[in-house]
């Protein structure tokens, strides 16, 4: 059956289906598309019962389009397909009613109506249950990995130290004096490469001999495969 074009639109005539083989010829001038429509729909003596039941449009979505109530509608490519589809029903061409299906639906709404229409070429990614798991499995295997170089990181790294007292250059006039900081714990701390006990917190302190003059105090802490850390106090013992 060929398609009838939108006369006051594509500027040709319209031809309604009288029987199988016999057609009309109706001119119709100044008409929206919701009226050309109706019109049609009355024409060929079918209800909008009738109608809803061969498009499988909804009724109020079909009812808003034949009255021009365009905002009832859902809008962009949606609109125009449930236009496309009525069209086709009533044998009306489409692509004549669509410019001016698009123009009404700008007055009505205040923007223009634009139909998009996703493509997918043919290089586009495809997502499958087989792309998820390689996904997923990749995801874990960054994962671990990330983790095993952290925890690798943390074995050979050295430990944190941190020497709180004496300050560098310090001058005093005593023979012994203090050393305390701290550390990580688990981590094994020498003054003067002699290992000294530290609490569980990682806090440690030890008292020393000076001896007359600049005395240089090695405080080195390291874990079992660790490099170690090691920080240098000068400290000088004046004899007043």
């Amino acid at each position: 059956m060929p398609k009838f074009p939108h006369p006051a639109i594509c500027g040709a005539q319209r031809k309604l289906l009288r029987g199988e083989s016999t057609f009309t010829t109706i001119e119709i001038k100044n008409k929206t598309v919701g009226q050309v429509l109706k019109e049609t729909r009355e024409e060929l003596k079918l209800s909008v019962e009738e109608a809803v039941l061969a498009t499988k449009i909804n009724k109020n979505y079909l009812v808003a389009l034949e009255n021009g109530e365009y905002k009832k509608l859902p809008g962009g490519v949606y609109s125009e397909k449930i236009l496309e589809v009525y069209a086709n029903f009533l044998n009306i061409d489409f692509f004549c009613l669509e410019k001016a299906f698009q123009r009404e639906m700008k007055a009505t709404r205040g923007k223009e109506v634009k139909t998009f229409v996703p493509k997918i070429s043919r290089g586009s990614l495809i997502v499958t249950p087989r792309l998820v798991s390689i996904i997923l499995t990749s995801t874990v295997v960054i994962g671990f990995l990330v983790y095993l170089g952290f925890e690798v990181n943390n074995i050979f790294s050295p430990p944190e130290l941190e020497v709180f007292s004496p300050a560098d250059n310090f001058v005093t006039g005593k023979p012994t004096i203090e050393i305390s900081g701290k550390t990580e714990s688990e981590v094994t701390i020498k003054i003067n490469d002699q290992e000294i006990e530290r609490k569980q917190d990682g806090v440690f302190s030890e008292i020393i001999s000076l001896s007359p003059g600049s005395n240089i105090i090695k405080v080195s802490a390291s874990k079992k495969r660790s490099k170690e850390n090691v920080i240098y106090r000068r400290v000088i013992l004046n004899n007043f």
